[in-house]
């Protein structure tokens, strides 16, 4: 289990190469910030964590679980990244957007995911509770913002539709896998945590690869003059004037 989870770990780290050079090439960078931010960490996070297994193995234990913990919290700025694009039309809406993201994570974090690390029995399982609640608050938060999407009828480009489809993949496998672990128990369920956990982020990243590989934004185009009462330009138009009603209302 775990050489295969070794080479799935080396596969990471090659298509998060890839990602990062493919961005860099096509330019995404600036329009994807946080993602990339997020993707250079975790690469060189696993890059020093293998590195500190060969230079220094007694420390790679410690090194592996600080980098680990922290990717998770990390891995918020992809969400943000997410409510971002969606309301990228309308700034006042996006800047609305984005806090709503970051309070509900807080909150999320303060209620429910930091207590795990103070009822759970031993430092393996408040690891484990901290993990699964985690997940559960990203994917809480991302049902939340597809919701919001489908609600203003937004359009989705295809990169953005690509970012919820991966860490959909992702964090439904992470809450079934840390589910299924905190079941039966951490020490059996071990190998297997080693092995499902890599190779559903390894599938996210070829999925974020595959949206992003042409990526284009769409352009910013305004509603017609002459639209229908419930059609999806008389949504983007309704959106329009709460987005211009909002700015003027954070700039009072």
């Amino acid at each position: 289990m775990r050489v295969v989870g070794l080479v799935i770990s080396i596969g990471v780290l090659l298509v998060e190469a890839l990602l990062i050079f493919r961005g860099a090439q096509r330019r995404s960078l600036k329009s994807f910030p946080l993602l990339f931010a997020y993707l250079v960490y975790d690469f060189c996070a696993t890059a020093s964590g293998y590195v500190v297994y060969w230079v220094r193995p007694e420390w790679y234990a410690s090194v592996y679980w600080f980098c680990y913990v922290l990717s998770i919290l990390v891995e918020f700025a992809v969400l943000v990244e997410i409510s971002d694009h969606l309301f990228r039309p309308f700034p006042a809406l996006r800047n609305l957007g984005r806090a709503i993201t970051l309070t509900a994570s807080a909150g999320f974090g303060v209620s429910y995911v930091l207590p795990a690390l103070v009822t759970a029995q031993g430092s393996r399982g408040a690891l484990l509770s901290f993990a699964l609640r985690t997940s559960l608050t990203k994917a809480a938060i991302l049902i939340a913002l597809f919701l919001a999407a489908r609600h203003f009828e937004l359009k989705f480009e295809k990169g953005v539709a690509g970012l919820m489809l991966g860490l959909s993949i992702y964090q439904g496998t992470n809450v079934a896998n840390l589910a299924a672990a905190r079941a039966i128990s951490p020490a059996l369920y071990a190998g297997v945590l080693w092995v499902v956990s890599p190779a559903a982020y390894i599938l996210c990243l070829l999925v974020w690869t595959a949206a992003l590989w042409h990526f284009a934004p769409m352009p910013l185009v305004g509603p017609p003059a002459e639209i229908g009462k419930n059609s999806p330009e008389a949504v983007a138009l309704g959106l329009a004037r709460f987005n211009n009603n909002l700015s003027r209302f954070l700039h009072r």
